[in-house]
């Protein structure tokens, strides 16, 4: 990108996000494969499964919370430090990790802090770099970001396919590399606004985030209708992914590098290719229009792997099936991680973007609650066929549901 096209203060900024993201892709790399290192080299129930998938969107619940307490601080960096070391050093100590439930408390301290930064970040693209240059910025970033997700899966998975206790290693690094990419993001400067700090209460930092919540999705309509739509989307998407693994390492019988290969390397591809492109039409598309095109996109993706379910008998050409699912999800996906960070910072306006995200991050708490469950009891009653099946309709329905809403907004104008 043109850093001469930005003023000095962007400039200061998107460098750093853009060194936070580089380290960043190796958490990230993490996101995507913990699910299959917990089933195949932790030997994780199904049980632990669901509760593993319900830790990230339930401990986003923390999201309005933190929004509330980043929103009224002067001191911002040290946030991003506290998130650093409480949620991403952590991490070493999976080099004396043994089972399933220590991996649970460690991902739950990385994902308890992670929905601090969401909305940190948030607040540091509005305040700092000017509209219409947003999205692009965050999309070089992305990019950035899957470029290490990618290399690193691709050799965590190799490491992990010649010695499985190499996930301990595995590990050790995400931690260190977490933390930089948070000390990164602690070295940028706020731009001052008129806003006045003054000290609160308990009452202030605990009841007043959910009331100020309420009163954000009753007196803005057209956010409240993107979190209904990404809600819809949510339940299809997190039901999916206690079953995932399940799938891919039980049914479809993939080693390490072949999992990762499909979940780190094919589906993150189309998100570094793609992903300043879609920021570009993010900035130019109203975002319900923006999510329509692509949670219909991501429907495809259950669909194609029913299809591969159906062809096991021929693995080569279920597995290839099973490959150009993850190609179609990480296009798609591309599409939504931009809208998921950038659609609450159209929808704020002048008001503060992280508290917006935080309310945006914390309702994915409640679907987070639901859906895993969802998707087990349908596993258990029905079978795989039923989970991407009901999955696929949530998608559709927040695909049409959104362009509707898109459609109504342009009569309305």
């Amino acid at each position: 990108m043109r850093f001469s096209r930005l003023s000095p203060r962007e400039q200061h900024t998107a460098r750093l996000l853009l060194w936070a993201a580089l380290f960043n892709g190796v958490v990230q790399s993490l996101n995507m494969t913990q699910d299959i290192i917990a089933r195949k080299a932790l030997h994780a129930e199904v049980w632990q499964l669901t509760l593993m998938v319900m830790i990230w969107p339930v401990t986003n619940f923390c999201s309005i919370w933190w929004g509330r307490l980043f929103e009224s601080s002067r001191h911002k960096s040290r946030y991003f430090l506290v998130a650093g070391v409480l949620g991403r050093l952590t991490l070493v100590y999976g080099l004396w990790m043994t089972g399933m439930n220590e991996f649970m408390i460690l991902l739950g301290l990385l994902y308890s802090f992670n929905s601090l930064l969401i909305p940190a970040q948030n607040s540091i693209f509005q305040k700092n770099i000017a509209e219409g240059k947003r999205a692009k910025i965050f999309g070089y970033t992305t990019s950035l970001t899957m470029l290490i997700t990618i290399g690193f899966t691709f050799i965590a998975g190799r490491m992990l396919d010649s010695r499985e206790s190499f996930y301990k290693l595995i590990l050790a690094f995400t931690a260190l590399a977490g933390f930089v990419s948070t000390l990164m993001l602690s070295l940028i400067r706020f731009r001052k606004n008129s806003q006045q700090y003054r000290p609160f209460n308990w009452k202030e930092v605990l009841v007043d985030p959910i009331i100020k919540s309420l009163a954000t999705l009753k007196n803005n309509q057209q956010f409240s209708r993107f979190e209904r739509s990404f809600s819809i989307y949510g339940m299809g998407f997190i039901m999916m992914q206690p079953v995932i693994p399940i799938f891919l390492v039980d049914k479809m019988k993939l080693t390490y590098t072949g999992n990762f290969v499909a979940k780190g390397v094919i589906a993150m591809i189309p998100i570094l290719l793609f992903s300043p492109y879609l920021g570009k039409l993010h900035d130019k598309l109203h975002p319900f229009r923006f999510i329509s095109i692509f949670f219909g996109l991501l429907a495809v993706f259950p669909l194609l792997l029913m299809l591969s379910a159906a062809l096991v008998p021929w693995h080569i050409l279920a597995v290839a099936v099973v490959y150009l699912a993850y190609a179609v999800f990480g296009l798609a996906m591309a599409g939504v991680s931009i809208a998921w960070t950038m659609g609450s910072i159209h929808f704020a306006g002048k008001e503060d973007a992280s508290f917006y995200q935080s309310v945006h991050v914390t309702m994915t708490g409640i679907r987070g609650v639901l859906a895993p469950v969802l998707g087990m009891v349908l596993h258990k009653v029905f079978g795989l066929y039923s989970v991407f099946g009901v999955a696929a309709c949530f998608l559709i329905t927040a695909s049409f549901i959104s362009w509707r809403d898109n459609r109504k907004l342009k009569i309305e104008n």
